[in-house]
């Protein structure tokens, strides 16, 4: 069995709860396709947790890739760890990540550092600019978490099987079967809008929720999104109210499952016709 979950978001408890149903005995792995940080009370936990469980299993059993969110997140760390030396500071992705959504990204933030470095962070916000205070946060990320940021720089963008990529957001499938020649970040990392249709392998990618205008255009659908072809979707919006979605994949009887309160559910191809409960037909009870 392989199992996947992505897009968990800071979200320490759904995280937990989906993994007292994975079975990660014999040949069983699992593959995580990135976006642990941001949104969630929970981005600095729930990325030791998985790097403690890859420590515990073996990354062949436990893969966990890249998201773009890990990716601005570093992009911050590298522009704020040293000052240029002309003293000038380049602010492109601190206004990518940190500025894009400040609340969040903050809140990211003081999961990384101590309550007293908290503290003093807010002391010299009265008088600093931000670019001050960003470097003066990664060094205190640094100082504190270094293993992990370089784990989470050494996280691969892709894992692939006989007949499946997984993938945070998606590949150049226009390349047909040569896509690694020219698989950019950009589009690994970040692909959108989500591509349905036919492709030599399956994609099972997160990024772009399942219920959005891509997929199955309805706020209230946060399951797994099958297009009937190539593709399953799995990132079911947990931070907003969602699921976190675990999809299981049996290698035996190569069927994929939606695994859920003790459920596993056959995927069947999204039609908006039948309704939100229809689209899944339970199957096995574990």
């Amino acid at each position: 069995m392989i199992y996947a979950m992505s897009d968990i978001h800071g979200c320490i408890g759904e995280l937990q709860k989906n993994m007292e149903q994975v079975d990660l005995g014999g040949d069983n792995r699992i593959v995580f396709c990135g976006d642990y940080i941001d949104y969630g009370d929970s981005s600095y936990y729930v990325l030791k947790y998985l790097w403690d469980l890859q420590k515990k299993y073996g990354a062949e059993k436990v893969v966990v890739l890249k998201g773009n969110h890990e990716q601005m997140f570093l992009d911050w760390i590298e522009d704020y760890r040293n000052i240029y030396s002309d003293g000038t500071e380049d602010c492109r992705t601190f206004n990518d990540w940190i500025c894009t959504d400040f609340e969040y990204g903050a809140n990211t933030i003081s999961t990384f550092i101590s309550k007293q470095q908290m503290d003093f962070l807010n002391q010299i916000a009265r008088t600093c600019s931000m670019e001050t205070i960003s470097r003066e946060t990664v060094q205190m990320i640094l100082s504190n978490h270094e293993k992990l940021i370089w784990w989470i720089q050494q996280m691969p963008l892709y894992f692939e099987t006989k007949s499946q990529i997984f993938v945070h957001a998606g590949v150049d499938e226009e390349a047909g079967e040569y896509w690694m020649w020219g698989a950019s970040d950009n589009t690994l990392l970040g692909k959108f809008p989500a591509t349905k249709g036919k492709f030599y392998k399956t994609i099972i990618a997160g990024h772009v929720g399942t219920c959005s205008r891509d997929l199955a255009a309805n706020r209230s659908y946060h399951d797994v999104y099958y297009d009937g072809e190539s593709h399953y979707y799995i990132d079911g919006s947990v931070y907003k109210g969602g699921k976190l979605l675990l999809l299981a994949y049996d290698e035996e009887k190569e069927k994929y499952y939606q695994v859920e309160n003790g459920r596993m559910d056959i995927i069947n191809p999204f039609d908006v016709r039948l309704g939100l409960d229809r689209n899944r037909l339970s199957l096995i009870h574990i």
